[in-house]
Order: C-alpha cells, then structure tokens, then sequence
C-alpha cells in the first residue's frame, strides 16, 4: 500500500493518458485501492510500480467495458429514430435491443486477446502501434487478433453481415 501512496498521481496520470478522462482515471486508482485492501496478492510482488500500473490498467479496462455496455444500451435507447413515436408498438426498439444483445455477446464470446485488443482499438481508439506495444506484441500479431475479431462480428453478427455483404440475406 507504500507503493500505492507513494506513485498514486503517477497511476491516475498513466490511466487518463489510455483513456483520456481524469475522473474515469482517478475512479479506477480508487477500485485498485479497495481491491487491495479487500484481497492483497498472496505473494510478494518484485516489482510493485509495474503489478500497480498492470492491475490498473486491466482494472480499466473492465471498468471501461462495463460502462460502455450500459451507456451504449440506454444512449441507444435514446437515440432511436423519431419513427418510434406514439404509433410505434415497439418493434424496432425491441429489435434494436435484440441487435444489440447480440452484438455484445458476439464481443463477450470472443477470445480474450481479440477481445481486448477490439476493445482497445475501437472502443478507446487506441492506435495498432500502441496496443502493440502495450501489450507486449507484435504489430502484426495485434492485425491478426483485430481482423479475427472483425471476422468473427461479421460472421456473427447479422446487421454486419447486411452491411458487409449487401442483397445477401
């Protein structure tokens, strides 16, 4: 918990970078903290900086997810076309629900590096070449995982597969 103390500005810091919020960032220092408290690693860790930044960062990472989720399912919510007035009988709006269960639990299926690396990509619009190197990988392997990922919503995912491959359903 030292360790903690002793580097918090720098963890909020290197979380608002990758996710460009401050509150977001000092939000997820906080969930680190607790967990800590809560259940500290059973063994000693060697380097204390890089368990904090790493546990950050997937802590982040979920979070972010979890958010993305929820506010995609209530903004979309929101967002749906004026033809769902008082004539509508809620069709469309349960059809876009269902799409975009769907869609959510085709990215939840995922392998968890595809996964991870989609999310980075297209959620928080993290460039190839950092995703790469965050991770610890080869831009190439980074490509693979994506393009996999893409494959996968495509093949899954019917409104993609409209998209992708029009006249074809």
């Amino acid at each position: 918990m030292d360790t903690l103390a002793l580097h918090y500005h720098d963890l909020v810091e290197y979380i608002r970078r990758r996710f460009s919020c401050r509150q977001f960032a000092h939000d997820v220092v906080h969930d680190v903290c607790v967990q800590l408290l809560e259940k500290p690693p059973q063994r000693p860790v060697a380097q204390p900086f890089a368990f904090l930044r790493r546990v950050s960062f997937n802590r982040a990472i979920d979070r972010n997810r979890s958010d993305c989720a929820r506010s995609a399912r209530f903004e979309g919510m929101a967002e749906l076309p004026d033809t769902l007035g008082d004539d509508c009988d809620g069709a469309m709006a349960l059809d876009f629900e269902q799409q975009l269960k769907a869609l959510l639990a085709i990215i939840d299926a995922l392998p968890a590096r595809p996964r991870q690396i989609f999310l980075l990509h297209r959620i928080h619009g993290m460039p190839q070449r950092e995703i790469a190197d965050e991770l610890g990988i080869s831009l190439n392997m980074v490509t693979r995982h994506f393009g996999r990922a893409m494959r996968t919503i495509v093949r899954d995912w019917e409104p993609a597969r409209r998209a992708v491959l029009p006249g074809h359903c």
